[in-house]
């Protein structure tokens, strides 16, 4: 899928997919492999800087999963996201009340509760 891939794009295909995982890696795990599986250039744990570094990388939309963690934590996890150059995020959780402040990029949320093992 390449450049064109928005956070809205990567979001609808994750919500495609069904996962069984018992921990955060994991999960991590089977999301690059369902959108490798998909057509989309997946990369893991890619460093943006030297204190962020984001779970995925597809194509050019950060995919930060959290299955643990304050609403807090995750918000400015986010935010710190957010000042890179990404076409957008996604976060991907268990949590209901996990969700995005408002960000000078595109954030959408796709949450699993009830998905794990």
């Amino acid at each position: 899928m390449g450049a064109s891939s928005d956070a809205a794009t990567v979001a609808a295909a994750i919500r495609s997919f069904r996962f069984r995982y018992g921990d955060e890696d994991q999960l991590q795990e089977g999301l690059a492999e369902a959108l490798s599986g998909a057509g989309f250039e997946v990369q893991r744990e890619v460093r943006l800087n030297a204190e962020d570094r984001i779970d995925l990388l597809v194509d050019r939309v950060g995919v930060e999963v959290k299955v643990a963690g304050s609403t807090a934590r995750v918000a400015r996890q986010l935010a710190r996201y957010a000042k890179h150059d990404l076409a957008g995020l996604v976060l991907v959780t268990n949590k209901l009340r996990h969700s995005p402040p408002e960000l000078s990029m595109p954030v959408e949320v796709v949450c699993l509760a009830g998905a794990s093992l």
